[in-house]
């Protein structure tokens, strides 16, 4: 059943993948607005981030820092939870999952919460963690 549920994930992510690639969530209507925004006209930790997924597509890594400055960060962190358990194994490395610690949830809601906060002050040097 986890390889159906992985290889079903896969896919999914594929095809999300080639859908972002090909097409810009800045010009084409497909993709949801930010409900968040819409109401309250202020940025959540996750605006910008459809963007910011087709600037990594299209390696514009200025573009996804510009969108989305938590962007790159939460993708790492993403990455290194898939290849932490294969360094491991196939490597022989012994490396601690940092992300299993206890204060890692509450570090990261931290950030987060404080990255919300400072990116909807409108001025200097806050106003460019806007996306956009």
């Amino acid at each position: 059943m986890k390889k159906i549920l992985n290889t079903g994930l896969l896919i999914g992510f594929s095809g999300l993948a080639v859908l972002f690639f090909f097409l810009d969530p800045a010009k084409h209507t497909l993709f949801p607005r930010c409900i968040f925004n819409s109401i309250t006209g202020y940025y959540c930790p996750g605006c910008g981030s459809q963007r910011a997924v087709h600037s990594l597509l299209h390696l514009d890594f200025a573009g996804v820092v510009s969108y989305n400055f938590l962007f790159i960060p939460a993708f790492l962190l993403i990455l290194y939870h898939y290849l932490h358990p294969l360094f491991n194994r196939f490597l022989g490395w012994r490396l601690p999952n940092v992300l299993y610690n206890k204060s890692t949830p509450w570090i990261i809601l931290g950030v987060v919460i404080l990255f919300w906060i400072l990116r909807n002050i409108p001025y200097y040097p806050f106003s460019i963690l806007a996306p956009g």
